[in-house]
């Protein structure tokens, strides 16, 4: 009888163990479920950001290895032409320039064939299809400094190291809470992921804003938004939280919050930094070609047996070579000019000033006096005491009067300063004195100044000729150049028995930064080492110069490069 009580007993307990072991499925499948899920995300961001990354590297290639502007970038793949094709799109001529024309998508297969009729050719594609996690295509949005002028002249962005310098037209990237982390960055480049809040994506060719999101702050209701672009809004982009990631105690963004992209970023300076790589390597192999005679390596060698002088620093005129000179910048003049000489004397109150070759090869004779000029003709100006001319003319005061004729002789009826501008001179004596590459004549007496030409084999051509872009975008001016002609072997670092190097000098640093080696912002064209170096080392003028390895910082963007051995 008590064997016959227990059974139901028994048969609840078994049912407790059954529902247990159901619940217990349940959870380990819905565990499973969110484990999975969360590894399947977790797969998606790591790929995003890989592909993220592998879009940045491309499109840096892509640019520094443009074959005739290079750092020019790509405009994107915009929804302009009703489709989202790959081709970086142009805009018609006769279309006013718009800041929408600086986003969409990554461009893939190199410039739109309908661009053919602004006489650009078309580009090499970027290599791949980029998509993230999600399988999305990429979007991309790029600086108006970096593009090019379909409108006005339809010219290229001129692209060195002085564009880092330009105040306006960067892109802006800040944090989570606006915090700046750049404010001159090149380009972006975002991963949209799957559509969030009321993101639509189902038409032929949706805006940017069904891709790109935004966020607003809780503090100030300041939105961010990364489709919005100038001159209505900010040139900026937010590195924003992923909406899996803010929870509902988080106060810093206003609710809803649907925000889900993930961008990288290429600022100007990396961009320069690999521009620079190259720009020395197209200088580099003139050098040597120069220096080597014609081999199976060197093709278009000159066989000199030795590397060029340098032109002086300063050099804003000819850029022609200096007999020994060692070091300075590179001589690119081609024509560099004939020897001559200015004079200068003064007495019995008269001064005189001249050049045997007139003003063809000096910029200007100017005359300072110790009254203000009144009065001025033909091809002379003044400003307060100082007369300037170029040519024919004069400067006076009542009836005192500084004239120049047409072969260049000047003369004044009072004693005053003279300075010869513009000559890139190399020498002077007694009452005349080098002021960088000008001159400057004062006191009773008689001085000279000479520009001495260099009886070197002119750098620059036949096999040592430098490609187009190198001149049109002045890349000679970012490098100093230093060699051993005089015997003396050069050292960078730990390196030794350098025959000759590069110093790629960066733009110019200017405050609230300031170089070592200056103690302030730099100048430039400059007389002084100071304003091109940043080291005391490499500023010193001795063959000492910095380690290759050295990281750029805001006080230092010298790079050292060797050219032989």
């Amino acid at each position: 009888m008590n064997s016959r009580r227990l059974r139901p007993k028994c048969q609840r307990g078994m049912v407790l163990i059954l529902i247990a072991f159901i619940i217990g499925l349940g959870a380990a499948a819905f565990m499973f479920k969110m484990f999975n899920a969360s590894s399947l995300q977790v797969e998606q961001d790591e790929k995003t950001m890989r592909v993220l990354g592998e879009a940045k590297a491309a499109l840096i290639a892509w640019a520094v290895s443009h074959p005739s502007h290079p750092g020019q970038m790509p405009y994107p793949d915009r929804n302009g032409d009703g489709n989202y094709d790959g081709y970086s799109d142009c805009f018609a001529t006769n279309v006013s320039f718009s800041y929408s024309f600086l986003l969409g998508r990554l461009p893939i297969r190199g410039l739109d064939p309908n661009c053919n009729n602004h006489g650009i050719t078309v580009s090499a594609a970027l290599g791949e299809d980029f998509r993230d996690g999600t399988g999305e295509p990429l979007w991309y949005a790029v600086s108006k400094n970096l593009v090019h002028d379909y409108n006005g002249t339809g010219s290229n962005p001129i692209i060195n190291p002085s564009i880092s310098n330009i105040a306006t037209d960067w892109i802006e990237v800040v944090d989570r809470n606006g915090n700046v982390i750049s404010n001159r960055v090149a380009a972006v480049i975002i991963a949209p992921g799957t559509s969030v809040g009321a993101q639509d994506r189902s038409s032929a060719a949706p805006d940017a804003r069904e891709y790109l999101d935004r966020i607003v702050r809780t503090s100030d209701g300041v939105p961010f938004k990364n489709y919005s672009l100038p001159p209505l809004e900010a040139n900026q982009f937010i590195m924003g939280e992923d909406i899996r990631r803010v929870g509902a105690n988080d106060t810093v963004f206003q609710k809803p919050y649907y925000f889900n992209d993930k961008l990288v970023f290429i600022t100007a300076d990396e961009l320069l930094a690999a521009l620079e790589v190259r720009a020395a390597n197209e200088l580099k192999n003139a050098l040597l070609n120069y220096f080597e005679p014609v081999s199976g390596d060197r093709p278009n060698g000159r066989g000199v047996g030795y590397f060029p002088y340098a032109a002086s620093l300063g050099s804003g005129k000819d850029y022609a070579c200096v007999t020994s000179n060692v070091a300075g910048v590179l001589p690119i003049n081609s024509l560099a000019p004939a020897n001559f000489t200015c004079s200068y004397s003064r007495g019995g109150g008269v001064t005189s000033a001249s050049c045997s070759t007139g003003f063809t090869n000096i910029n200007s004779i100017d005359m300072r006096r110790n009254n203000n000029f009144t009065s001025s003709l033909g091809s002379c100006t003044r400003s307060g005491r100082d007369c300037t001319c170029t040519g024919v003319g004069s400067c006076s005061r009542n009836t005192q009067t500084f004239s120049c004729n047409a072969s260049g002789s000047c003369v004044a009826n009072f004693n005053g300063t003279v300075t010869f501008k513009g000559g890139e001179f190399t020498s002077a004596n007694t009452r005349c004195s080098l002021a960088c590459t000008d001159v400057m004549c004062s006191g009773a007496g008689a001085g000279s100044a000479t520009r001495d030409s260099c009886a070197d084999p002119v750098f620059n051509t036949g096999g040592s000729q430098l490609p187009t872009w190198i001149m049109t975008n002045r890349w000679y001016d970012y490098f100093y150049y230093a060699s051993s002609r005089n015997g003396i072997k050069l050292t960078a670092g730990s390196k030794t028995n350098i025959d000759s190097l590069l110093v790629g000098t960066g733009r110019t640093i200017i405050a609230p930064n300031s170089a070592v080696s200056k103690g302030g912002s730099q100048s430039r064209p400059s007389c002084l080492v100071n304003d091109y170096l940043d080291t005391a080392e490499n500023a010193d003028a001795d063959e000492i110069f910095d380690k290759q390895s050295l990281t750029r910082v805001p006080n230092y963007n010298d790079h050292t490069y060797i050219v032989a051995p």
